[in-house]
């Protein structure tokens, strides 16, 4: 069969701030045939997002492609006119990028960002475009479609933003879809439901599919030919058995991932000779969505939660989107107000605690990219909070950023790069970095690995026990994968609809019959990576 899009040659390079040529795509050649569902897997910063970005001329302005030929069907698109290539976009060819807060507008509701889409591309009236709006809302799995419609997108979560950008790529039923890592922020259970989706479309519309992912279990079953990454280059092809075959160890990486190592400390252990660190009690907090010319609606985001953290522990924190987890992590990290309840640290009301004392505990946010200034360099970005604190004499702010810098497995001659010069994977690692500048006691990691390609999970995953077993720290660990947290969490804490339904060892929950966990369980196992596996020291 003719490839209907084709890419041959195709090179990439960055100019960073210091005026280095960083090099992103190398002579890259790939086929995409009609109905087909190609994957493209790689680690954090093999050159994944820059190909997406690059076949529909949406590179920044710091990237500039150097060599290369892209054609859809009939269209050059490195050379067709502006005008036809808009065309193009959205209708025919349509892009899910990896950070959905930033693809969002924040000022405008996001019906109308999808409706906006139907818009560009179709004559049909407002009444139709919502009622096409909504039915989309639906089919990536979202069952108050009106509300959601009308929400701007910080009144959703990760996991709910990431849904609707996927509505809004797939509203126009385009003939090739280009998703960069669409299912990163979301649950496992909505995981299956999206790509069932997406098998569907691919059936009934004879959709094309570039599935780009660090995670090989999702195209296991779902991509019918591989292409893996590594600097920038195309390594390996092949359907997932094939490449199970190979004895390339990069390739073995990343299709079997090294295993993890479980905590040294046993909860048990550390709750018989410590008061408890944190403590939840009766905690709630509700939202108001203001609609025009309407009523208000309003959002339970946590219904009288309550949870005990003790200290050196790894507690999980496990849920579909729009359970609460991150609501519960803003409130515990003082950056949302609960409406009812009280947090204690170390048996204090945290209201009552002065500055320093707060600082005991940091939020990894889910969304990297957002909260880190775009304007900073990476070294400017971890200093900062060292600066606030009057932390040091400034050759030793210096000299810890570069330590940090490394023990995140970032090379100490970035430090001069912008955020937004790094791979969303490389920039969630900068993110811990600086959340562990001020030596915290209680680290809450919202989603803090899902941007990361699944060994350097492990690589980070070993760096949290290291850093926890040598500055006696503490985890909240939040998550939608009930079966990765259980690999290395000694109590997994599970979320529905804002409420706390089961707390458990990662052991008996897998004997669990809650109707949640259940379904947490059985989507993490038919999705899970093969070959990632818990290990007892």
């Amino acid at each position: 069969m003719k490839p209907f899009l084709h890419v041959s040659g195709l090179s990439v390079d960055y100019v960073a701030a210091s005026r280095e040529v960083v090099p992103a795509l190398r002579n890259l050649h790939l086929e995409v045939s009609s109905g087909e569902t190609v994957g493209i897997l790689g680690e954090s910063g093999s050159g994944k997002s820059s190909l997406a970005l690059a076949l529909l001329r949406l590179l920044p302005a710091n990237a500039a492609i150097t060599s290369g030929d892209v054609r859809y069907r009939d269209h050059d698109l490195l050379h067709i006119a502006a005008d036809e290539l808009r065309t193009i976009r959205g209708g025919e060819i349509s892009l899910i990028f990896q950070e959905p807060a930033l693809a969002l507008n924040p000022v405008l509701p996001v019906g109308m960002q999808i409706s906006d889409v139907l818009r560009a591309h179709r004559r049909n009236g407002n009444i139709q475009h919502r009622d096409e709006t909504h039915s989309i809302l639906r089919e990536v799995g979202f069952d108050q479609p009106d509300r959601i419609a009308s929400a701007y997108p910080h009144q959703l979560s990760g996991g709910q933003r990431q849904r609707v950008a996927i509505a809004q790529a797939l509203v126009c039923r385009p003939s090739l879809l280009i998703a960069d890592e669409p299912l990163s922020s979301l649950d496992t259970v909505t995981q299956a439901e999206v790509l069932g989706l997406l098998q569907k479309l691919r059936e009934d519309l004879g959709l094309s599919i570039l599935f780009i992912t660090h995670d090989a279990g999702v195209l296991s079953s779902f991509a019918g030919r591989i292409a893996v990454m590594r600097k920038g280059e195309i390594v390996a092809q092949g359907d997932f058995h094939e490449l199970c075959q190979t004895a390339d160890v990069y390739v073995q990486e990343l299709i079997s991932p090294a295993r993890m190592v479980s905590p040294a400390i046993p909860e048990s252990t550390v709750q018989a000779t410590h008061v408890p660190l944190l403590q939840v009690r009766n905690l709630s907090k509700r939202y108001t969505q203001t609609r025009i010319f309407s009523r208000k609606i309003k959002v339970q985001a946590l219904e009288q939660v309550e949870l005990s953290l003790s200290e050196q522990t790894i507690v999980a924190l496990v849920g579909r989107s729009g359970s609460g987890k991150s609501t519960l992590a803003r409130c515990i990290a003082g950056f949302e107000a609960p409406d009812s309840g009280e947090i204690l640290l170390h048996g204090t009301p945290v209201q009552k605690m002065d500055k320093g004392s707060r600082q005991q505990v940091q939020l990894v946010f889910q969304d990297a990219t957002t909260s880190l200034n775009p304007r900073f360099t990476a070294g400017q970005l971890i200093a900062e909070p060292l600066e606030i604190a009057n932390w040091g004499r400034a050759s030793e702010r210096r000299e810890r950023v570069l330590n940090l810098l490394k023990e995140v497995g970032l090379d100490s001659s970035v430090s001069n790069r912008l955020a937004a010069q790094f791979s969303g994977g490389q920039r969630q690692r900068l993110a811990l970095a600086r959340a562990l500048a001020l030596q915290p006691k209680l680290l809450i990691l919202d989603e803090a690995f899902s941007g990361l390609d699944v060994p350097l999970q492990a690589q980070m995953v070993r760096l949290l026990l290291e850093l926890q077993a040598r500055h006696r720290l503490t985890y909240l660990y939040i998550s939608h994968d009930l079966k990765f947290v259980s690999l290395f969490a000694q109590r997994v804490i599970v979320m529905q609809q804002g409420r706390i339904v089961e707390v458990a060892t990662p052991q008996k929950l897998q004997e669990s019959q809650h109707p949640e966990t259940r379904a947490l369980l059985e989507a993490s196992q038919k999705l899970h990576t093969p070959g990632l596996q818990q290990v007892t020291p």
